[in-house]
Order: C-alpha cells, then sequence, then structure tokens
C-alpha cells in the first residue's frame, strides 16, 4: 500500500496533508475514474466514482478543517448546501405542496465537484495536466464507444451532424470545445516561452484537431458562438496586454497566429451548415422582428424562446426565491397556448442555464452563482499558471455563452465540464494556501 501511495504521490505531488496512504490512494484514484468514466460510460454505476471522490475528500478536508474554514470558496460551499433548504422554508411558508414538488437540493452542491477534482490533484501543475489528459482519453473512449462510430465517421465526412453517441450534439460539443481551448491556451503559452518544437507540441495540435473535428462535426451553433466570442476576447486582451506591457511583438504575433488559425480552421468548414441552419429557422427570424410571437413556429429557436417566455412568467411570480429547479418541467407542460405534441416530446429543460437558475433558487441562487465565479477566477489567477488560468478564464466565457442556449448549468455535463476547466487551476491555489512547501514552481507564468 505504501509503494502504491508513493507512486501516487509521484504523479499527483501534494504539499498539503490529505490523510493516510489508504485514503489518498481512493481519493486519487476515484477521481481518476471519475474523470475517465464520465462521458464515456453510462449505467447506475457511471456516478460510483463521482460519490467516492466526494466521500474521501470530505473525510480528508475533516481532518484540515481548521485549516479551511477561513477559504472563502468553503464557506461558500457551505452556503451551497443551506440556500436551497432556507429557499424551501420561505417556498414552504407561501404554498407547502408546491415547495415539496419542486424542492432540489443538490443543484447548487453539483457546482462544486471542482473542489473534491482539485482536492485529490494534489495541487502541482503537472498532475492538473495528467488529470485532464486522463480526461481527454475519457473523451476519446467515448467517440471509440460509439456503436455507429463508422456511420459517425462517415457523416463527419459528408458534413452531416454526428454526437458520436455522447447524449447528444450539444453535450459532446462542450467537451470538445473545451479540447480545443486548453490546446490553444497551453501551445499559444509554449511559443510565448519560446518552444516551439517539440513532443509536447505535436501532442497539443493533434488533440486540438481532434476538439476541432469533433466540434465542426456537433455542427452546434452554441458552440460555434462560444469559441468565436471567447476568440475575439482573448485576442483583444493578447493586443493590449503586448501594448501595456511592451511585450516582444514578434512572440505576440505568433499567439495570435494560433489562435487566429484555430478560428478560421473552425470558421471555414462551419459556413455552409451554419448558412443551411440559420436559413431553416428564418421563419422564426421573421416571426421576431416582427414582434408577433404566436406566430412563431416550434422549431429549434421557437422552442426556446417559447420556454424562454414561459419561464419569464414563472420567474416574475417568485423573483427572489425561485420555485424550487424541477418546477421547470411544468413550465411547459403547464402552458395553454404548447401544443400537446411538444409537451409530448418531454423537453425536461429550458434551453437557458440561467433562467434555470432564476427559475429554481430566484436572484438568492443568481447572485450566489455571480459570486462563486469571480472568487474562483481571483483565487486561480493569484496562484495558477498561466495557461490553467487562461483555460479557466476562456473556458468560463465558452460555457457562460452556450449556457444562453442550454441548461448546463444543471446537467451532469455542464457540472462535469465546470470541475474539468476550475480544478487544475484551483488546486494550484490550494497548494499555496494550505501547503507548507511548494513542489513545482508556477512554470509558465508571465506577466
Amino acid at each position: 500500500m505504501k509503494r502504491l501511495c508513493a507512486r501516487i504521490e509521484r504523479y499527483f505531488p501534494c504539499n498539503f496533508e490529505r490523510g493516510g496512504p489508504l485514503l489518498v490512494i481512493l481519493g486519487v484514484l476515484s477521481a481518476i475514474l471519475y474523470v475517465y468514466t464520465r462521458i464515456a460510460f453510462k449505467g447506475e454505476l457511471r456516478g460510483l466514482p463521482e460519490k467516492m471522490m466526494v466521500l474521501t475528500f470530505l473525510i480528508s478536508a475533516w481532518g484540515q478543517r481548521h485549516k479551511i474554514k477561513s477559504d472563502l470558496i468553503f464557506q461558500l460551499l457551505l452556503l451551497a448546501l443551506l440556500i436551497p433548504w432556507l429557499l424551501f422554508g420561505i417556498n414552504a411558508l407561501i404554498d407547502y405542496e408546491t415547495a415539496i414538488k419542486y424542492r432540489s437540493v443538490n443543484d447548487l452542491l453539483k457546482l462544486f465537484l471542482f473542489l473534491p477534482l482539485a482536492w485529490w490533484i494534489g495541487g502541482s501543475r503537472a498532475g492538473a495536466i495528467r488529470m485532464l489528459t486522463i480526461a481527454f482519453l475519457g473523451l476519446v473512449t467515448a467517440v471509440a464507444l460509439d456503436p455507429n462510430l463508422m456511420q459517425s465517421l462517415g457523416n463527419l465526412w459528408a458534413g452531416r451532424r454526428v454526437d458520436f453517441n455522447i447524449h447528444n450534439a450539444q453535450h459532446g460539443a462542450l467537451f470538445f470545445g473545451l479540447v480545443v481551448i486548453f490546446c490553444v491556451c497551453s501551445l499559444s503559452q509554449r511559443i510565448l516561452n519560446g518552444i516551439t518544437v517539440n513532443r509536447g507540441n505535436a501532442l497539443l495540435i493533434v488533440a486540438g484537431l481532434f476538439g476541432l473535428m469533433g466540434l465542426v462535426g456537433t455542427q452546434t451553433r452554441a458552440a460555434f458562438l462560444g469559441v468565436f466570442v471567447t476568440g475575439f476576447v482573448a485576442l483583444l486582451q493578447r493586443i493590449l496586454h503586448a501594448n501595456r506591457f511592451g511585450r516582444n511583438r514578434l512572440s505576440v504575433a505568433k499567439g495570435v497566429l494560433v489562435m487566429v488559425l484555430v478560428m478560421g480552421s473552425l470558421a471555414w468548414p462551419a459556413k455552409e451548415f451554419l448558412h443551411h441552419r440559420l436559413a431553416g429557422e428564418q421563419t422564426s427570424f421573421d416571426a421576431l422582428l416582427a414582434g408577433n410571437l404566436q406566430a412563431l413556429p416550434f422549431g429549434s429557436v421557437g422552442i426556446r424562446i417559447h420556454s424562454w417566455v414561459e419561464a419569464l412568467k414563472w420567474i416574475a411570480e417568485r423573483p427572489i426565491t425561485g420555485w424550487g429547479q424541477d418546477a421547470r418541467s411544468d413550465v411547459f407542460q403547464l402552458a395553454e397556448h404548447i401544443p400537446d405534441g411538444i409537451k409530448k416530446a418531454g423537453f425536461g429543460h429550458l434551453h437557458n442555464g440561467y433562467l434555470e437558475i432564476l427559475l429554481g433558487f430566484g436572484v438568492v441562487g443568481f447572485a450566489f452563482l455571480g459570486v462563486l465565479w469571480v472568487v474562483l477566477l481571483r483565487r486561480i489567477k493569484l496562484a495558477a499558471s498561466k495557461d490553467f488560468y487562461d483555460f479557466a478564464l476562456y473556458s468560463s466565457i465558452f460555457f457562460l455563452v452556450v449556457n444562453l442556449f442550454e441548461s448546463f448549468f444543471i446537467y451532469w455535463s455542464g457540472e462535469f465540464a465546470l470541475a474539468l476547466f476550475m480544478a487544475g487551476g484551483y488546486c494550484q491555489y490550494l497548494a499555496i494556501s494550505l501547503g507548507t512547501s511548494p513542489h513545482e514552481s508556477k512554470t509558465g507564468r508571465s506577466e
């Protein structure tokens, strides 16, 4: 056991106390299984590694409670446990039956899966890279396990939409987008640091092309918009940063060139099907421009708009406390003007993460989400290597954009994506705030 623990500490080094060898082994192995299996494997046992990772984290963190009690992220974790119950109590006083029917107490807690994952990564940049590599291999495995893989590859080559059996195309696009963002962040930082030719760069290019292929194949408009917004922000930051600090213009130009090439590689093959999909919604756009919601058809865009309008009515009734997350199913089912055929299709969410939070937890939950995001990014900026801060920042932009059109805040895929792009940076903050001595320098950090 000691030998296995020593090997784990070698690959996922940690400079703060996490408990005995058995606890560390169970925690790290469950985290590895969690990131590897979460996308690819379905069924009742899929949540077992996640539960084990969380349980071992709680046991381990309890031993460090005197150190972590002042950390704002851990305080927010306690609030994520208390807020739903507080709002439930208020709603129970208003209408006990609806409070019981729509009660949801775990949705805010699931946004904190990055915390046990960061804990078991241990605090080093190298350990974070290894964990993300395992998650990437899990995505590759998910694609390889597609029962119709050859047909999917044929459809991809022919320019038709594919999802590789990852729930649906929108969810796959989220993960492929994160792959592209991480590879671009890492590759740009390497180029800025003067690393131009080595095996690491070659692997990043291959992984980035894989993510780009998958992203193009999903033909998901929200994901493309998210990537383009992220790319625009990144380009603007690079230019402003170069002007402010007088960085070597050639080095900055190389980093900018990488981003431009990625965005161009994405835009060129996307132009045909994006034009086709947007043209197919012309009737919806005409109805929206005319302000005639009654004439808005129940297509891809129409369903979203109709559900948002209905959700806003519910939110207006309880803007502060919300109704409870499970109210989202009744937003559709109780709407009088939505056809029965659409209701029977079983839409279980609102296709908008922000409306989901407002409907479930009101302004209280929405404000909590904003505070969590700001605090996380500030801590990651303070402690993490430059590539991991960029990954957290640009993935956040991408994630926040796609949540305008999908309910990723309350879906397993969004919760998992959030854990992946926040844990690598936050684990480095844990190493500084809880550690006794650093394991490695913050390689890649630059001002």
